[in-house]
């Protein structure tokens, strides 16, 4: 997604409209996609901030995120991963994440050296659910891993995009009690909370600091 000086200074006339604490940048991919030049012209818009960042685990480690809280001057640096599953099959097989359960050990153990070392960063990891083939009893198991090993869960209900890709399925009313309980956010699709982003648009979507 095209992000430029314009989009930039888009946002920061939003920012002087209307204060956001916390802001979240979607690119259309990873944050680390993103050129450093880009990255660094963000601080106009993310200093003193928490901000939320999107990314896949191969890009980054400890050192990194790190780096990326300073270059922001970020109050508190928000990582989201989209590990959808916590069963490595499902994940990678049904889903094709491509990643393996070593790598989301790794970033578990970044997430406890983060902790260890009291620094203002958070990894949250994305669990799906209403998708064909995914179970609820694993989505209701990734939850429990994943906030086990990481700083808490968002959960996404599957939307379908092609003709390809999986089917959506009901949610039973237990699924969704269970979501609502011990998630950070689900996200139905029906959002009704504003978020700046860097496209300089702005995107409902309910959050919890």
């Amino acid at each position: 997604m095209r992000v430029d000086n314009k989009i930039i200074e888009e946002a920061k006339n939003q920012l002087k409209r209307e204060e956001f604490e916390r802001i979240t940048i979607f690119n259309g991919g990873s944050f680390y996609e993103l050129p450093y030049d880009i990255v660094l012209k963000l601080t106009s818009i993310t200093e003193n901030r928490i901000i939320d960042i999107e990314t896949r685990p191969e890009f980054i480690d400890y050192k990194r995120l790190i780096e990326t809280k300073t270059n922001l001057k970020a109050r508190k640096l928000v990582v989201r991963i989209g590990f959808e599953v916590f069963n490595e099959y499902i994940r990678n097989v049904v889903l094709r994440k491509g990643i393996p359960q070593t790598e989301l050990y790794r970033i578990a153990d970044i997430s406890k050296k983060i902790k260890e070392n009291k620094e203002d960063i958070e990894i949250i990891a994305y669990v799906l659910f209403g998708i064909e083939k995914v179970p609820e009893e694993e989505v209701i198991r990734s939850v429990k891993e994943f906030n086990k090993l990481f700083d808490g869960v968002i959960a996404i209900r599957y939307k379908k995009y092609l003709p390809h890709h999986p089917n959506p399925v009901p949610v039973s009313r237990e699924l969704a009690l269970f979501l609502e309980e011990n998630t950070l956010l689900v996200d139905w699709g029906e959002e009704d909370f504003w978020e700046l982003q860097v496209t300089g648009k702005q995107e409902a979507s309910r959050s919890k600091d």
